[in-house]
């Protein structure tokens, strides 16, 4: 052996040195490129975006859904709304004619929140027009709706109330699937009491009806329990109460109006933000005489004590005149709240007569 010759040092063919040796080598392979995180978030972003994106447009399908079924019933006012918590609501209502004289009503609330109430609501919408057309009364609807709710949307209760409308005679039959009792407005405020299981609970669950007669001038409302649950500050309901009293101080207010002051009230008393949707439909019979009504829209804009004084001063045709007197008298009318009251008042009172007008022309029609 040559004793000046070097020995390889033995760590030098272990793995580790063999790794070590290496390393370098392999780390210039060419592998995946992982995304910077400015670029995931842009794409999460984008993808956020488009989610919200889609969410108004089913908004927007479903609430033109709800007002495309609003109609126009000859000698009927009508007014509806439907405001979702979120951007999609469970809450719904639908109006269906029955021929002869009939026209369905209904109002639901389906358990839950966001999209999954709102396909629910959806599935709940089909099955109603689909049962509803069969022309059964409204409890045998209603027994019928709850079978196909049981098979259809395993998941879930649905509140719902039934209204057949008889526009000619002004009755009203109605069965309720655990639902908010409609309310009967001419005055004074009075419930149709009348309850049942909601939807989907019980296959075998039957509906009783009532019946109830509607006045001219009287006004029925639906609403949903978003309307008296509706929470303040210091998370106190809106309460029945309250609504009572707001519909009984205000007789002749008119559905569009009705709608509008409920919905203000609701916002004023819940500013922390709306926690439940909120639906309303209200149903006003005409006044038979065509003058009676055009002075109850007076009231309804000006206040009785305006309205008495403005028919005081102004040109109105004789009791039980023609829908043509009223329209030449329109403008006189018009001018002689302006002067007394101001143009705006006259302004939203020649709009409320000329829709009124409006309305009984086309009832004269049909």
């Amino acid at each position: 052996m040559n004793p000046f010759r070097r020995k390889r040092s033995p760590v030098a063919t272990t793995l580790v040195a063999h790794t070590a040796r290496h390393a370098g080598r392999r780390s210039t392979r060419v592998g995946p490129v992982m995304p910077s995180m400015s670029e995931a978030t842009e794409r999460e972003l984008r993808r956020q975006a488009e989610l919200e994106q889609e969410l108004r447009l089913a908004r927007d399908i479903q609430q033109g859904l709800l007002l495309e079924a609003v109609p126009r019933l000859p000698g009927w006012e009508i007014s509806a709304v439907s405001l979702p918590a979120r951007d999609l609501g469970g809450d719904l209502y639908d109006f269906l004619p029955l021929g002869a004289d009939q026209h369905g009503i209904m109002i639901g609330d389906v358990s839950g929140k966001g999209l999954p109430a709102a396909l629910r609501m959806a599935v709940a919408r089909t099955v109603f027009r689909h049962e509803a057309r069969r022309g059964l009364p409204p409890g045998a609807t209603l027994a019928a709706i709850n079978r196909s709710v049981i098979a259809e949307i395993p998941q879930g209760m649905i509140t719902m109330l039934y209204v057949v409308l008889d526009t000619h005679a002004g009755r009203v039959r109605l069965a309720n699937a655990g639902h908010n009792y409609p309310l009967v407005i001419n005055g004074e405020v009075r419930e149709l009491e009348l309850t049942g299981l909601p939807l989907g609970v019980d296959a075998d669950s039957d509906y009783e009806e009532v019946s109830a007669s509607i006045a001219p001038g009287d006004t029925v409302l639906l609403y949903t329990d978003g309307v008296i649950e509706a929470t303040n500050a210091g998370e106190e309901y809106y309460g029945f109460e309250r609504l009572a009293a707001l519909l009984g101080g205000r007789p002749n207010i008119k559905p569009r109006a009705l709608v509008q002051a409920l919905l203000h009230e609701l916002r004023t008393w819940s500013a922390i933000g709306q926690a439940d949707d909120i639906t309303v439909v209200v149903v006003r019979r005409r006044l038979a005489c065509l003058g009676d009504e055009l002075r109850s829209v007076a009231e309804d804009v000006l206040g009785d004590e305006r309205a008495a004084s403005v028919w005081r001063s102004a040109p109105v045709p004789v009791p039980g005149a023609q829908m043509g007197a009223w329209t030449e008298a329109l403008p006189a009318i018009a001018a002689t709240a302006q002067a007394a009251y101001g143009r705006g008042l006259a302004r939203e009172l020649a709009a409320q007569l000329r829709l009124a007008l409006e309305e009984y022309r086309y009832s004269s029609s049909q």
